[in-house]
């Protein structure tokens, strides 16, 4: 097990830990090349205005500052101590710093939980101590902070001995190393910092605690993180949507995502690397936009920082390049993004300016006619802004410079202060011939891509934040299906036992979820009779917790027509199941009606330890494995939330009457994604996972019908 970590941090005055007016640096050295020397001369080299108190018995002075042999020696409490000494004397320090009411420490050293289980209890004692004494723990294992905006430089690593442009991103990073690679390699991209921490181990303070100071922070405009995996994910959906109603969008590059992944990440900085689909599952919910990479995060940052967002997904691309417009077209309809038909009295007034062999169709070529005349180009794109089909505009303007190219820049900067519909340009002049153009550009907040996929790129991050503020005030006012059953919370907790079918449907009724009408038969005789009672044909299914997969086992019969039809797949399906698994505690044979002219999905709940309930939803049946058509949310999900599931998966076009079928009940799937929603969250206590496979959707108006189902409970 990883070393404990609390639910949710105590609030804190992050305050004080990136505005300090007082450092202490424990461990510190003369030797500048060492990691205990180097945060002194970093804080002195970038200009930190606070008091620096040097911590070391071995030194009287370090270049020129009074060292102190311990914390309890200092005249004053500081508002941080950085602690660079060995693992095996942290708690000391930090019980030193407890007793003189230091509030934050940020711990360099590692040795701790990353290293296993004895660096875990180091770990331990680490949390221990924070909790008794209220500091707030940054690390272990990791590499220090920076307030960028106010020269505060605190850590080790020759990245802290470079400077930064100034701007509005926050950004916390996993990885000490790679996370000042990430902020060094941003700030190349052209991105300006405000905050940086490196989070390491995060025995007390998480990302999370980080993002929701930076949501109320006043100078941060943009969070990105770099995550390998939350301890706390269970908060993210709220601290997101938090963000989103704050208007400060959400970047996560988050790593582990495969097999090998995953283990790496938990075995770099103990983090649980968690579900890659449970990840992208809150991603989603909360409306922060993932990235890949460096320059996919700055590509998304460069786009939202000019705070303009569309009104909807239509983009118009004006290009002198018909090459380049076609590929900003193809990236842009890759990513969800529309290109609309100008409307057509757009279209007849730019008949009337344009050259007559210009493109009209969307993208729209002007041709490069507007290199000699700048107010066609500017008349141009003010009827394109001002035309109802156009949300955003995108500009690929190839290699233009010079004196063309800055009245060039000089038209898309005025069109910016004319309107309100977003503008990206892509122009890959060299930088020595188009340097007064970009000067105008970046003056006039008008973001610019080397490439149109680069560009593609701003324009779908735009659109996703966008959408997402939208959903936001959509789920804001929807109210959550809550259901309490008490007794089924008391029947399955503690039982060892999977549920089979009967048994878990049974618990599906109780929550509101249609159930197709059986019986459990215990001899051939009580089968035939509830067949004879429910009506020809029906199925026969095997009931056993230990065999969870009858079709396998050859334990399931479908159609059966008749009396004698009844007995003979009883005794069948019985001798099978004994074959099958001579051990298996059987309970019987469940008789039960056929459904016809239904669509198969599934329905899932799986209880992660990390996120806590969250629905899956897909195409169901024999091939769910198969084509893993699914999708997930975490619990509880609204009726939008749950209509949204439906319609997001590939199959949905079979749901939605594809080739003549007829339209099946999407309504009452919602109705049941919310109730197995509800039921999921009152049983989170006893249920750990659960399948609803399939669930039969009848044409509309006729409802939904569980045919299968199993529950594992919660040990």
């Amino acid at each position: 097990m990883n070393a404990p970590v609390p639910a949710v941090s105590p609030a804190r005055d992050f305050r004080r830990l990136f505005r300090p007016e007082a450092v202490a640096v424990v461990g510190a050295s003369a030797d500048e090349t060492s990691i205990s020397g180097q945060p002194l001369k970093f804080l002195r080299q970038q200009g930190y205005a606070g008091t620096i108190y040097p911590v070391n018995p071995k030194y009287r002075e370090i270049r020129g500052l009074a060292c102190h042999p311990d914390i309890a020696s200092l005249p004053s409490a500081p508002d941080v101590a950085l602690i660079a000494v060995a693992a095996k004397r942290v708690p000391d320090v930090l019980r030193q710093c407890g007793e003189k009411g230091v509030p934050f420490a940020v711990v360099l050293t590692s040795g701790f939980a990353e290293i296993g289980k004895d660096g875990e209890q180091a770990q331990a004692e680490i949390v221990s101590l924070a909790d008794r004494y209220g500091i707030g723990v940054i690390g272990p294992n990791c590499q220090g902070m920076m307030n960028i905006a106010d020269d505060v430089y605190l850590g080790f690593g020759a990245p802290f001995g470079l400077t930064y442009r100034k701007g509005a991103v926050s950004l916390t990073s996993q990885s000490g190393a790679f996370g000042n690679a990430v902020l060094m390699l941003a700030e190349q991209a052209g991105l300006g910092f405000r905050n940086y921490l490196s989070t390491g181990n995060e025995s007390c303070t998480t990302t999370l605690d980080l993002l929701d100071y930076f949501i109320g922070d006043p100078g941060t405009e943009i969070i990105a993180a770099y995550v390998e995996g939350f301890k706390d994910a269970s908060r993210f959906v709220g601290l997101g949507r938090k963000a989103l109603a704050a208007g400060k969008p959400v970047l996560v590059w988050k790593v582990g995502n495969s097999a090998a992944g995953a283990k790496a990440a938990a075995s770099h900085t103990a983090n649980l690397g968690g579900a890659p689909a449970l990840y992208r599952a809150a991603f989603r919910q909360a409306g922060a936009i993932e990235v890949s990479d460096v320059t996919d995060l700055a590509d998304c940052a460069h786009a939202l920082l000019a705070k303009r967002l569309p009104r909807g997904n239509r983009v118009a691309v004006v290009t002198i390049s018909g090459g380049a417009g076609i590929l900003m077209a193809d990236r842009c309809t890759d990513s969800g993004l529309d290109l609309p038909a100008l409307a057509p009295a757009t279209v007849e007034k730019l008949r009337a300016i344009v050259p007559a062999f210009a493109a009209l169709n969307n993208p729209i070529d002007v041709t490069a006619g507007i290199l000699d005349d700048p107010a066609m180009f500017r008349e141009a794109l003010r009827l394109i802004a001002a035309d109802p089909n156009v949300d955003m505009i995108g500009l690929p303007l190839a290699a233009v410079g010079g004196a063309v190219g800055a009245t060039l820049a000089r038209e898309v900067a005025a069109l910016r202060r004319e309107t309100d519909v977003p503008i990206l340009v892509a122009w890959n002049a060299p930088e020595a011939s188009a340097r007064e153009a970009y000067a105008i550009l970046a003056e006039a907040g008008v973001p610019r891509y080397d490439t149109p996929v680069r560009c593609a790129r701003g324009f779908d991050a735009l659109w996703q934040f966008a959408r997402a503020r939208r959903r936001l005030t959509e789920i804001e006012v929807e109210s959550v299906l809550t259901i309490e059953r008490p007794e089924q919370r008391a029947a399955i907790r503690g039982r060892a036992q999977d549920l089979a079918e009967f048994e878990a449907k049974r618990v599906l009724a109780a929550y509101g979820i249609p159930v197709t009408r059986e019986t459990l038969a215990a001899t051939r005789d009580e089968a035939v009779r509830a067949a004879a009672e429910i009506g020809f044909p029906v199925a026969l299914k095997i009931q056993s917790a230990d065999i969870p997969h009858k079709t396998e086992a050859g334990g399931v019969r479908i159609g059966v027509a008749d009396r004698d039809a009844v007995g003979a797949a009883f005794d069948e399906i019985v001798a099978n199941a004994k074959r099958h698994a001579p051990d298996a505690r059987v309970d019987g044979v469940l008789v039960q009606e056929m459904v016809t002219g239904g669509t198969e999905v599934i329905l899932g709940v799986n209880n992660d330890p990390l996120f806590g309930p969250a629905i899956m939803f897909g195409l169901g049946g024999i091939f769910a494995e198969v084509f893993k058509d699914v999708t997930f949310r975490l619990a509880p999900v609204t009726r939008s939330e749950a209509l949204e599931m439906i319609r997001e998966i590939r199959a949905f076009k079979v749901l939605d009457g594809a080739r003549g079928r007829p339209k099946a009940d999407v309504e009452a799937l919602a109705d049941a994604v919310m109730r197995l929603s509800a039921l999921a969250v009152d049983l989170r206590g006893a249920v750990a996972e659960l399948d609803v496979n399939p669930l039969f959707v009848l044409p509309a108006g006729q409802g939904v019908k569980a045919g299968d189902a199993l529950i594992k409970p919660r040990s």
